[in-house]
Order: structure tokens, then sequence, then C-alpha cells
């Protein structure tokens, strides 16, 4: 269960900063470029740039972005972030250079094919592979929507629910964010995130495991809280996902080691569902591997609409920590940005809440699932960003 951090080689590539030159230093436009006119062979590369991002990788980045946007024409500005003109089309990079002008760290933030229009976006995520649902909101009026009362597979996008029932608790003074609690071994869970790497008997708030649990999407910080917290109050948002999974329990269940357990409890009733679960905790935690190419159980799973989904977004934009990851949306036009993603094989969900500077307030939810293979993450998250683009002149 991960989060939409990201993290997809045709938007970001993992950078490794070293002292930069010059912010008006013109090198950058130079190594821009000849990068995507000359090849990237034809630029230098710090060391750590060169283990993390092979040429071959570096060269199948390249390829992906031109076949969408065409051929490069020409760079623009004298800081972070460029912007990057093509005959189809833009790209938002960030370029590091080390002292010798070689590329320490590149990351592109927003690819925006010129040509796509808002239902063009919108169409290219319809006819994907598999089910999907779209929510398209301004100011509360609906712009498009497609299927947004069906409820679908939305990996760590549940956390959602997890830190609507935290600020319940808050709210009716039961808890508080400055509330201490000490990781716990049974809390720990597989990547993402980081809190399954701390001592146990370290002290930590709740409002660092909810910003763990939304901005980084760990997984082990999602756990303690459900544990903390309780099932029961976060199950009244997950209402197509009874009984609700901790990120453990979803892991320990897709374990093909534990197939007879999986069987029955797809057969059971709720009550005897519960009962596995609890037998779940006793056994270990699977490798991390197996969940990074085709999709396991995609029934074993937390399911929301895209229509709650912004629900919640709006309940929770007042809290800060809902605004540290913005996922793809990195445009300064935006004043306020409100994100959370999920996905795993088969599961790709992506929601995002924004507030101009004029006031309006803009979500975009949506859910795609593919039980017969991977989603083509390239085709979402260029059509996810475009629409983003376009909802900039409504």
């Amino acid at each position: 269960m991960k989060n939409i951090n990201l993290k997809f080689a045709i938007v970001i590539i993992i950078v490794f900063l070293c002292t930069p030159l010059s912010a008006s230093d013109p090198v950058e436009h130079t190594v821009f470029t000849r990068l995507f006119s000359d090849g990237p062979s034809q630029v230098a590369y710090t060391t750590q740039f060169q283990h993390a991002v092979p040429l071959e990788t570096m060269m199948q980045i390249l390829e992906q972005i031109q076949g969408q946007v065409g051929t490069f024409v020409a760079v623009e500005g004298s800081q972070n972030p460029y912007t990057l003109y093509f005959s189809e089309g833009t790209v938002t990079a960030y370029i590091s250079l080390d002292t010798q002008g070689r590329m320490a760290g590149l990351q592109f933030t927003e690819i925006i094919p010129s040509k796509i229009t808002l239902k063009d976006a919108v169409s290219r995520i319809v006819e994907m592979e598999g089910p999907s649902s779209i929510l398209i909101q301004k100011n509360g009026k609906s712009l498009i929507s497609h299927l947004i009362h069906t409820p679908l597979a939305v990996g760590s996008t549940f956390k959602l629910a997890v830190l609507a029932a935290l600020d319940d608790a808050i709210q009716k003074g039961e808890l508080s964010w400055n509330h201490v609690v000490t990781v716990q071994q049974q809390w720990k869970s597989l990547p993402t995130g980081i809190l399954q790497d701390w001592p146990e008997g370290t002290h930590i708030t709740l409002e660092t495991l909810a910003t763990l649990m939304i901005s980084l999407s760990d997984n082990t910080a999602t756990d303690a809280l459900i544990k903390i917290v309780g099932k029961p109050s976060i199950e009244k948002y997950l209402s197509h996902s009874l009984p609700m999974l901790t990120t453990g329990e979803a892991f320990r269940l897709k374990n093909p080691t534990n197939e007879k357990m999986l069987t029955a409890y797809r057969k059971a009733s709720q009550e005897k569902r519960i009962q596995i679960l609890d037998q779940l905790t006793t056994l270990p935690l699977p490798d991390a591997s197996l969940f990074t190419s085709d999709p396991v159980a995609l029934d074993v799973e937390w399911f929301m609409t895209t229509a709650e989904i912004g629900d919640l977004l709006k309940r929770l934009a007042p809290l800060n920590l809902m605004t540290i990851n913005p996922g793809v949306a990195t445009d300064p036009h935006w004043q306020r940005v409100v994100y959370k993603g999920g996905s795993e094989p088969g599961v790709l969900q992506l929601s995002t809440l924004l507030i101009d500077s004029e006031g309006n307030q803009y979500i975009v939810s949506i859910t795609v699932n593919n039980e017969e293979g991977p989603i083509d993450e390239t085709t979402f998250v260029s059509a996810y960003q475009t629409i983003l683009h376009q909802l900039k002149t409504l």
C-alpha cells in the first residue's frame, strides 16, 4: 500500500543534491538543451547520480517525455523551476548541478501536452483498462462526474478515513495532537514509510504519526493510529470495507503462504472475518517484493467512492499536515494544495483539493482499478496533470 508521491520514472528522478552553482548561471540552460537535443550521454553526471539513474534509465525517461510533448524547443527561467518548451507541450523541471557543472539532481514535476483538453484528459483515463471513477468540482459544483458513487479499491487514500476519525476524537477531547505514545512492535508494517525502522519504545506524538501517515503514507504510523483510535470509529468512513484492515493485515492476507486463510476469509461472514484477522497478528510479514509487479488479491483492499474522498478532502483541508506533500500539483498558481494518493499493482488513486488566489476551490479525485495487470502510470499521471493545468483556465 504505497502512496503516490511522484515516484514515477516519467515524473521524477530521485535527486542527490550537491553544492549547486549560482541559480542564475546559464549553464542550466545548456545542460537541458544538451540533454534533450544531443542525448543524455552528452551530459556530465555526479557519481551518485549515475548510480541512482543509469544512462539507460535516463534515456527511457526522456523518450517517454518526448513521446508525450514532442521535440525539444527551448528552456526558460533563471532558477528552479525551469519551463521546458516542446513542440507539443511544456514540462516543469528542477535541476541541481555541482560546482563542476555535473548533474546532481533532476526532477520533472509537470508534463503538460498542449493539444489535450480537459475532456481529452478525462477520456484517456476512462479508456484505460479496468473501471474508473472521476470527480472534478469547482466550488462544490460538479464539472465532470463519472461513476462517483461506485466504490473502487483506493490503496493508501483510505488513510484519509483514519485521519478523519483521529480528528473526531481530538475534537471531542478524547485525544490530543500532542499526546505522546511509544512505538510498539505490533504496529510495524511494510513500507512505504520510515517508522517501521524506528526502535520499539521511541516516543512520538499523535500529530507526528498523522503527519507521517499523510505526507509519507507511512504504513506503520497508519496501523498505530488505527490501534489508538479504534476500528469502529474509522469504519463509519469506510462503509464499503467491513471489517476494515490494517495495512499489516492486508499484507499478511495477500501473502501467498497464507492462501488458505485468504480463501476462508473470502467465504466468511463479517464476524468470522474478524476472527481470522485476529489470527493474522501472530504471522510474520511477507517480503515487500511480492507487491511490486502484478495485482495481488484486489478484493483485500479499502474501497471508497470518489464522492466520499472528495467530502473527506474538504473536511480535512484546514489541517496543515495535509499540505506537506502536494502530490503532482506543484504549480505556484495554487495557494493551497491538499493531497492524498495511493497505489499498488492494479490500483491507482490520486485526490487533490486546490485553492487559487481568488479563493476558488477545486477538487479532483480519480481512481482506476485493473485486476488483470499493472496500470499505465505514465498515461494516468500525464492526464491527471493536464486536468489540474486546465482547471486554471476555468
